[in-house]
């Protein structure tokens, strides 16, 4: 995440990425970052190299250079998923990632409101542009307070999958305030199965999209 970075926090990983020499497969030998580990999830956000309270204020080419470094200067290793967190919109970020990565595709989350629809609506309109697969929608915060059924209407209007929803329920906030994301899924509560569930459909919906696309991404590993 490169904007009002939460994912140290919800994951409680601390610590500043180490750096260290790697060899690529040609012998060539570069400097890579280190992700950090919290519980077998590999990590990078801005939120590992700034102050905590410390905003990122960057214009587009900053945000360019630290979203491609932390692509390509991050020793990955073989990963089974690389997920990115990004802001709302369609601005330099999401194109940056479009042009820079052959993306499997892009996972919309949006809440039920028509005005955040409208945004959403926005958004899978960019990525089709530039040629990224829609995996489909997520709702988020379903509940009273936001509604229900308002992005499951749309995903059907526009032809896209809905890969189901997340509640608005006291227990996730309290997970991510104390950092046990890992923990809710394991433990018993009552969004755990819907989480899950929504894990579980993007993951169909992106082995999918690999078997029907002619050429899947490809993507270096070092």
């Amino acid at each position: 995440d490169v904007y009002g970075p939460s994912i140290p926090h919800m994951m409680h990983a601390e610590g500043r990425p180490a750096a260290s020499e790697v060899t690529d497969s040609e012998g060539n030998r570069m400097m890579r970052m280190e992700p950090i580990d919290a519980g077998g999830v590999k990590l990078m956000s801005m939120g590992f190299f700034i102050d905590q309270g410390q905003s990122v204020v960057w214009r587009g080419p900053m945000l360019h250079k630290a979203l491609t470094q932390f692509l390509k200067d991050t020793d990955w290793g073989e990963l089974d998923y690389l997920i990115i967190d990004l802001p709302p919109g369609t601005g330099d970020v999401a194109l940056t990632l479009a042009q820079q990565v052959g993306l499997a595709g892009a996972v919309v989350v949006c809440t039920p409101q028509q005005v955040a629809l409208l945004d959403a609506i926005k958004a899978v309109d960019m990525y089709q542009k530039v040629s990224v697969p829609i995996l489909g929608f997520i709702e988020n915060m379903t509940g009273e307070i936001f509604g229900r059924g308002g992005v499951q209407k749309v995903a059907a209007e526009m032809k896209i999958p809905f890969l189901g929803e997340i509640p608005l329920k006291a227990c996730i906030r309290e997970y991510a305030d104390r950092g046990e994301l890992m923990q809710m899924l394991q433990e018993d509560n009552p969004a755990r199965e819907d989480l899950r569930t929504v894990c579980q459909n993007v993951a169909v919906q992106i082995f999918r999209e690999l078997i029907r696309s002619p050429a899947g991404p490809v993507l270096e590993i070092l």
